[in-house]
């Protein structure tokens, strides 16, 4: 019923564009030009290419044998006559230098088509934009022709980036060789050139390794609460397969063998690797966990080389990634061995010995002639040898990198995060994306490498990928291939929408670009009210909402302006067309109260990555969803949540509340208590109530909970402060025991 739906929506939005014939290229070309007219190739036209240009001649053999396979047979000839007319011809001659190895130049007029480049990558990339030029049917398996046109144009194109990746997760859900290969196909379609491989995790290793074949026997399956057991992995003979299949794509494949952490099914295999010895089972719970490789122990490093020299054979990829990320220090901490290694290092804590960790595996690698990549948590104890940083924390830590004069690969959670739903992470979010980061030294922009979207896979099993990535990743092509100051949204779009086309030839179950329905609220000048508006996600959807907690329906109330909210009120809101629910049904909270829009003081500072909005966030009059990633919640770890509201002019408080979501597999814990104090003139404070909840409550794995004080009786104040109290690090039941816990909070509000 979804895809009928999309269907729909996207069909009418289609049809709502522009219903000429024009040409819509993703990404967009450096340099454009579209003149009237068409050239037709038949069987008459012959592809023409230097015999001596063995990558001119390889990239116009793979253009005929892709005509052939439609239907229009033309004939390859290795030589470039005076003969001209009615030809496709392949030529590095008077290609400027500046268009580089992936640049490449499109001439279509009456009499040829001419294509220039300098590299192997340019012709290939060049046929992937005939392959736009020419009709969306094109696409289709079973499509056939005994001819076909494209229009007269001039295009001079190159990437703005050199890295343009997508991080495919293939350990918390296996995705099959053919998937794989498929997903290649489409990253060269759209002119992407890195496939960043995730082939070991807690929840499963994913690639053979002849001299360990227990992480494929043991550390490839997870045996699921219910007793069923899922997995599987890829033989060192699916691996050269796919890497030669990308390399004829111009698409390099990076593998990631994850280290120091995320390593418990490798651990499962030879638990000697780990801390403590013990046994233990391939993860099938989400998450960090404390067991990780123990960095005092040689045979972890024995471990480490012995695989890396086998991945290395199969992978000609210049750069291995190491992960690096989310590593609890907690078993390290306990470790004797680890603690003997600190020493005799000379190490002055555990994140040094982390450095240590990856830079002793940075130094084997380089022997090999590779480079490390890892996750920015690799600079936390100083770069690391020759490391490069993928940032993944935010925009902030890829500044760092360039600071440590380290080359650098974006993708933030803020926009790079496909698994993130559209209603966080919509197509125009991803649009708006600039791997280069604000104030960055010019002298260092070069370090920039590029960007890649990520796919992870807690949630999201191979059927579903396509409805996450697409079509958020034709965004972060034209991001990373198209030079900003040529990129505007609008037009983008308006070109998306005629790519569905090609997309459904492609057999692509794309989803959708923003929310259904998403909800934009603004505060009442008066503080006393909000206005909240309800943004249809398409042209072609009616709106229609509840506030008395019942599911909207065809009959529900259509929305047609702003509902002004003066209380508490729970709207509850869906899309439809044509009478049918589109999409999901969409909740938010909303809470009035005397502290609504009031001037609040931080005593502490928001993580970057859940702001909640804005330093006003606990007093925006929005309710945080079970979503911990829904841009609501309020967050920092390790530290206490310190806010006071400053309610104007003293006055009587009747009542005081605030909000926290746990999210235990998640390191996210409700406060171990909450203090509130009053204050006249914000110097003197008066603690006037302790709010706790029961233990039931604490150890439930995920809710919602508000800390309430309803009865505070004859108190009078200004000033309003909230202590939330972290619990402490992860207790030691905890698979990350030891590491800082969470505090996510999204409203106060007094009474």
């Amino acid at each position: 019923m979804r895809n009928v739906l999309l269907a729909i929506v996207v069909l009418t939005a289609f049809l709502s564009c522009n219903k000429t014939n024009e040409v819509n290229l993703i990404p967009k070309p450096v340099s454009f030009k579209l003149r009237d007219g068409s050239f037709t190739i038949s069987g008459k036209t012959k592809v023409k290419v230097d015999s001596t240009d063995s990558l001119a001649f390889e990239n116009a053999a793979y253009l005929v044998e892709l005509f052939n396979s439609k239907g229009v047979s033309c004939a390859l000839e290795s030589a470039i006559n005076d003969d001209l007319l009615n030809c496709i011809i392949f030529t590095r001659t008077s290609c400027p230098d500046s268009l580089g190895a992936e640049g490449y130049m499109i001439d279509v007029n009456p009499k040829a088509i001419t294509i220039r480049a300098n590299q192997s990558a340019g012709f290939f990339y060049a046929i992937q934009t005939l392959r736009q030029l020419m009709p969306a049917n094109f696409e289709k398996n079973d499509f056939r022709a005994k001819s076909l046109t494209i229009p007269y144009v001039v295009i001079v194109d190159k990437p703005r980036f050199s890295w343009r990746g997508l991080n495919l997760d293939c350990c918390r859900h296996f995705m099959n060789k053919d998937f794989v290969k498929r997903y290649i196909d489409l990253l060269a379609y759209h002119k992407m050139n890195v496939l960043h491989w995730h082939l070991t995790e807690d929840q499963g290793w994913r690639i053979e390794i002849k001299k360990y074949p227990k992480v494929t026997e043991v550390g490839a399956w997870r045996t699921n609460t219910d007793g069923t057991v899922y997995g599987g992995f890829y033989t060192q003979d699916d691996i050269r397969e796919v890497v030669a299949y990308a390399a004829k794509r111009h698409v390099m494949v990076v593998p990631e063998i994850e280290m120091p952490g995320h390593s418990v099914a490798a651990l499962a295999a030879y638990p000697h690797l780990s801390c403590t010895g013990e046994p233990l089972k391939v993860e099938t719970n989400w998450g960090v966990f404390k067991d990780i490789y123990c960095a005092g122990n040689d045979s972890t490093f024995i471990f480490l080389q012995d695989v890396l020299s086998e991945v290395i054979e199969l992978f000609p990829s210049p750069y291995i990634h190491i992960g690096g990320d989310e590593a609890p220090k907690y078993r390290w901490e306990n470790c004797p061995k680890c603690r003997a290694r600190l020493k005799t290092e000379k190490l002055s804590n555990y994140e040094e010995l982390q450095r240590y960790f990856i830079t002793r595996i940075s130094k084997f690698l380089e022997t090999k002639g590779k480079t490390i990549i890892g996750w920015d948590e690799i600079l936390e104890g100083g770069r690391p040898h020759n490391a490069m940083v993928q940032a993944w924390r935010g925009i902030d830590r890829a500044s760092e990198a360039l600071k440590a004069n380290a080359p650098v690969v974006v993708s933030p959670t803020s926009h790079c995060y496909f698994d993130y739903p559209v209603e966080v992470t919509n197509l125009q979010k991803v649009y708006s994306f600039d791997p280069v980061p604000d104030k960055a030294d010019s002298a260092k922009v070069p370090l920039v490498l590029g960007g890649e979207c990520n796919m992870w896979t807690e949630y999201a099993p191979q059927e579903t990928v396509d409805s996450k990535v697409f079509p958020r990743l034709l965004a972060i092509s034209e991001v990373l291939w198209t030079y900003s100051n040529q990129r505007e949204y609008p037009e983008f779009l308006k070109r998306v929408r005629y790519h569905y086309n090609r997309l459904d030839a492609l057999g692509v179950s794309y989803g959708f670009e923003q929310s259904a329905v998403e909800f934009k609220s603004r505060i009442g000048d008066d503080r006393k009210s909000m206005a909240v508006e309800l943004v249809k996600g398409q042209d072609n959807l009616e709106v229609r909402y509840t506030t008395n907690g019942d599911e909207p329906t065809e009959k529900s109330t259509p929305y047609r302006k702003p509902i002004l909210l003066t209380s508490p009120t729970t709207l509850k809101a869906a899309a439809f067309n044509n009478g049918y629910r589109v999409g999901d049904v969409f909740e938010r909270a909303f809470m009035v109260s005397k502290s609504l829009g009031k001037p609040i003081e931080l005593g502490f500072k928001p993580s970057e990555k859940y702001m909640g909005g804005g330093l006003q966030a606990l007093v925006d009059g929005r309710l945080g969803t079970p979503k911990y990633n829904d841009g609501i919640w309020q967050a920092v770890q390790g530290e206490d949540i310190v806010v006071t509201v400053d309610l104007g002019s003293e006055q009587p408080i009747n009542s005081v509340a605030i909000g926290f979501l746990q999210n235990i597999p998640s390191w996210i814990f409700l406060p171990g208590c909450v203090d509130v104090f009053v204050s006249a003139d914000n110097s003197t404070f008066e603690r006037i109530a302790q709010l706790d909840c029961p233990d039931s409550i604490k150890q439930q794995p995920m809710l919602i909970y508000r800390f309430n004080a309803s009865k505070v009786k004859e108190i009078k104040g200004r000033f309003v402060r909230f202590v939330a109290h972290n619990p402490g690090p992860c207790p030691d039941w905890h698979p990350a025991s030891g590491s800082p816990t969470w505090l996510f909070a999204d409203e106060v509000v007094v009474e």
